[in-house]
């Protein structure tokens, strides 16, 4: 039995969800799993707090330990002083001290209540501490006062000092509280190394705690991410791939999703894209086709007249008796509107089958193409064509861009102003397109004719002067605007034109769309 991974178990629930519905479930458990981080680091904070609040517990409890021994060694000296001088400036630290050593003790009593052996210990001293002062200080302080009125009384002190003092019955007392003092502050301290040892502990449990469940966070969060990113995107693939297909003019696609999600809706409208671009294609393949016979019927019936008004006009002209020179130049006319009628209905027909005809793509270099152009157009021999520039070579319909060599040779020939000139052919490469040149020395355009002169029917001259038809540069245009190229013309009257058109390096192009289709159908 082969076992479920939690990625297979992911995959299968993701699959089976809206896609929104599994975005907010994903990033809602990433969202959990912070709230759960802060709600660990924030319950450890607590911890870390309390265990802070216990060392300062311990800390107060030996710091008032110790101000009740100074307060007691003040006393102490201060007392000492008066026995020995007698002067009553020594008994200020005395008195002082016995007040402040008694709140010091009421203080540990307060801080030592949950402490039952320490606050036993205390009150063991403050005990202690009245014995010392009600036994020990106060009756010699008393003594040492009388002394100096009488000899008796100094008699008394002297007896009352050798049967305490000199026995060291006062510092037996003290020893003993400064012993009960050291007992409290080495259990204080005990207890704080272990509180301090606690909180380092709490400190190390929260920062693992913190990481522990952010690296989870992050790892569930990860992994959803690309369970859904992976879903998602390989789905885009293929509708990429089926756009491109559709683009590249492959109309007899479609993608299978058996899911139920927004993306199932996208991926059910692009196939019924493609099956009505399918259809459409379809019809208008049949309407092209009908066209194409329409287009050869009716020029086919129109040049039938024409050839046979322009025989009649070649009859009339041979059977005339009598020469006479405004007939025969009449006549003359007639067959030139016969033949310019006739190419116009020829350049008509060119003009509408550019873009429509599927023509095919070889290599082929545009130097040779130049001299074979050159060659069929036959110049006037005042005419030189050159190159000035290295010529690529280039992987695109030969055809058509034979037509436009053509087009535009011709006019520079046709329109000169002289009877010899020089025409140059430049090109230039540019990242994803070759742009050509050509440069005539002829009579130039005027600026406002650059753009008219790319009209269909549009002409520079009256067709009197120079026949044409005004569909050479029309049919020019058309054809480089099919390839995504522009062309435009730089001139000024009387300095020669130069045209310039980009036309793309459809090897690259051609490599990509193979590409793009192997992709497809891998992605399939």
């Amino acid at each position: 039995m082969k076992t479920t991974t939690i990625s297979q178990l992911l995959r299968s629930g993701i699959s089976r969800m809206k896609l929104i519905t599994t975005i907010h479930l994903g990033i809602g458990f990433i969202l959990l799993m912070f709230c759960i981080v802060t709600l660990g680091y924030v319950q450890q904070t607590r911890q870390v707090r309390a265990d802070i609040n216990e060392v300062l517990y311990s800390s107060n409890i030996i710091k008032q330990s110790e101000s009740a021994q100074k307060q007691l060694i003040d006393m102490e000296t201060g007392f000492r002083g008066y026995l020995l001088t007698g002067e009553e400036g020594f008994l200020e630290p005395y008195t002082r001290g016995q007040k402040d050593f008694f709140v010091s003790l009421a203080t540990l009593d307060t801080l030592t209540k949950a402490y039952p052996t320490q606050n036993q210990l205390v009150h063991t001293i403050s005990k202690e501490a009245s014995v010392w002062i009600t036994t020990f200080t106060e009756p010699l302080r008393i003594a040492r006062g009388e002394a100096k009125n009488s000899p008796a009384a100094k008699a008394r002190y002297d007896s009352l000092f050798n049967a305490t003092a000199q026995r060291a019955v006062g510092k037996k007392i003290i020893d003993g509280i400064r012993q009960k003092f050291s007992t409290i502050e080495q259990e204080e301290e005990v207890a704080k190394q272990m509180r301090v040892a606690e909180l380092n502990g709490s400190f190390a449990r929260t920062n693992y705690i913190a990481i522990g469940l952010t690296l989870i966070a992050i790892i569930a969060g990860v992994l959803i991410s690309f369970m859904i990113g992976k879903s998602i995107s390989r789905r885009f693939v293929k509708m990429t791939a089926l756009a491109n297909s559709i683009a590249n003019g492959n109309y007899k696609v479609a993608l299978v999703d058996d899911r139920k999600d927004e993306i199932s809706s996208l991926t059910r409208s692009l196939n019924k894209m493609a099956a009505k671009l399918q259809d459409s294609f379809a019809h208008l393949t049949k309407v092209n086709k009908e066209l194409d016979q329409f287009a050869y019927v009716v020029s086919h019936d129109l040049k039938a007249p024409l050839r046979a008004i322009n025989n009649l006009a070649e009859w009339i002209s041979e059977d005339l008796t009598e020469k006479d020179p405004d007939i025969l130049q009449n006549l003359s006319m007639m067959r030139g509107r016969v033949h310019r009628m006739e190419n116009l209905i020829n350049g008509i027909l060119d003009y509408s089958r550019v873009g429509r005809k599927e023509l095919p793509s070889t290599h082929f270099s545009v130097e040779e193409l130049l001299k074979e152009t050159v060659e069929n157009l036959s110049p006037p021999a005042g005419f030189t064509i050159k190159a000035t520039t290295p010529l690529p070579n280039l992987f695109t319909e030969r055809t058509l861009f034979y037509q436009v060599l053509a087009n535009l040779l011709s006019n520079a020939f046709k329109y000169h102003h002289k009877t010899e000139g020089t025409i140059q052919v430049r090109c230039l490469e540019l990242s994803d397109f070759y742009q050509f040149e050509i440069e005539d020395d002829g009579p130039g355009i005027p600026q406002e004719y650059h753009k008219k002169v790319f009209g269909i029917f549009q002409t520079m001259e009256a067709r009197d002067v120079k026949e044409s038809t005004g569909v050479g540069l029309a049919i020019v245009k058309k054809i480089i605007e099919e390839k995504d190229g522009e062309i435009w013309i730089e001139s000024v009257k009387g300095n020669g034109s130069i045209f310039k058109f980009t036309w793309p390096k459809e090897k690259a192009f051609a490599a990509l769309e193979e590409e793009e289709e192997a992709h497809y159908q891998e992605a399939l």
